[in-house]
């Protein structure tokens, strides 16, 4: 009984001590921040965090200067992330939410300037929770919402869109546990996130995934950390895995994204919606 009861206090000790040292790990890498206009920034970092190596792009900018968008063109059969922004002028972007790979339709509720072109179907419930929205000219919300309130939560707004799972509220993470045995959440992989800080700010995140020893990828927990440790207050996971790509006009893809199973930025997949800046 001795024996069980000093594990059963080392252990949280020992998790503690291997958060503390991601921590300090990620406070010390390198982001390279590059400038891409109007106080926005892009940067990279390959970097040890959960006992594997990790590699990240990021976008922040600050949402005063900046206005984000939100595209959806399910009909472009062949347009990638990259192909979209050009094509709205954009100086960054991200691939944004869930979709039929098949069809190209949204199946997640999108709202592109003001008209609705996607709803959420049932079979996404088990991970769409939230809403990403852009209220007034720049400013961006997230926030945990069913399908039941999306009309009254987009209420005029010109652009938002539903993903999930919400991974951070108030700076803490959203749920105190996450479903286990399931490969969405519990087993890593290629990750985009969207979220905000408290004074201000907006943050584009692909967390690269499946190339072992360059990008492992991340488990839901995982990402959460992530988004935490960058100082977000809220944050919203989206598409992943082979969608997982974050672009700038000025320096092309940042990100490695997966589709063709090669470590460079090349591999990016058809998808219909992103969210963009300008």
């Amino acid at each position: 009984m001795k024996k069980l009861m000093i594990l059963l206090l080392l252990l949280p000790l020992g998790m503690r001590a291997q958060q503390t040292e991601d921590e300090k790990v990620f406070a010390g890498a390198e982001w390279n921040w590059r400038d891409l206009g109007k106080g926005a920034q892009v940067g990279y970092a390959q970097l040890p965090l959960f006992g594997t190596v990790q590699s990240i792009s990021v976008i922040r900018y600050p949402m005063r200067r900046v206005r984000t968008f939100i595209a959806n063109d399910s009909a472009a059969a062949s347009d990638s992330t990259e192909a979209l922004a050009l094509r709205y002028g954009a100086i960054a972007a991200i691939n944004a939410s869930y979709f039929n790979m098949k069809t190209l339709y949204p199946t997640t509720y999108v709202r592109d300037d003001g008209k609705q072109e996607g709803w959420t179907t049932p079979r996404e419930l088990f991970r769409v929770d939230g809403l990403m929205i852009v209220r007034g000219k720049r400013r961006l919300e997230i926030f945990p919402c069913d399908t039941l309130s999306y009309a009254a939560a987009v209420k005029g707004c010109r652009e938002a869109i539903a993903a999930g799972p919400v991974l951070l509220q108030d700076g803490r993470e959203a749920r105190e546990s996450w479903p286990v045995k399931d490969k969405f959440y519990d087993k890593r992989h290629p990750r985009t996130l969207v979220g905000t800080t408290a004074d201000g700010w907006a943050y584009l995140i692909v967390i690269d995934g499946r190339f072992k020893g360059q990008g492992v990828g991340t488990t839901i927990h995982e990402t959460a950390e992530i988004a935490r440790m960058f100082g977000l207050k809220e944050a919203l996971n989206l598409d992943g895995g082979g969608s997982s790509v974050l672009w700038t006009r000025r320096y092309g893809v940042i990100s490695n994204p997966y589709d063709n199973k090669r470590f460079d930025p090349y591999g990016q997949r058809v998808v219909p919606n992103i969210i963009y800046i300008k």
